[in-house]
């Protein structure tokens, strides 16, 4: 259990999202039949992720949240997510949120939390912005 939350429950809150962010073809998880992030995967999520694009960051925290492919590191899944948040990509910001509010890697502070659900609502798909509404009206 890691501050407050068991693997599971957090495997199933990860289910909960997309891997696919706003561009680009699913590469990963939703298109490999066994499930998991193989090394050819991480190795372009990594590249694409060091070249500061966004959709990346989030998947590598993801990756690194779920131990998919890579040792479970919370303090990476929200250095990605952060690097991806300061990229303005929504999804990476509603994980973001979800660690600060958790304290998942980051200290446990609700006000970035919900600072950075709000950034994911203003600038997401509908769909990331649902997500962070009812993560935000769950804070309250």
């Amino acid at each position: 259990m890691i501050s407050g939350i068991s693997r599971n429950a957090l495997a199933a809150f990860l289910l909960f999202l997309p891997i696919a962010a706003t561009a680009g073809p699913v590469v990963g998880p939703a298109s490999n039949p066994d499930n998991a992030v193989t090394p050819e995967v991480l190795a372009k999520w990594m590249a694409g992720a060091e070249h500061g694009y966004g959709p990346d960051q989030y998947r590598l925290g993801l990756a690194y949240a779920a131990g998919d492919g890579v040792p479970q590191n919370f303090n990476e899944a929200a250095h990605w997510w952060r690097k991806g948040a300061y990229n303005i990509d929504p999804q990476a910001e509603l994980m973001l949120g979800e660690a600060y509010a958790h304290g998942w890697g980051v200290p446990r502070d609700i006000d970035k939390a919900v600072r950075w659900w709000k950034a994911a609502a203003r600038y997401g798909s509908p769909e990331v912005a649902r997500r962070a509404q009812l993560l935000l009206d769950s804070a309250v």
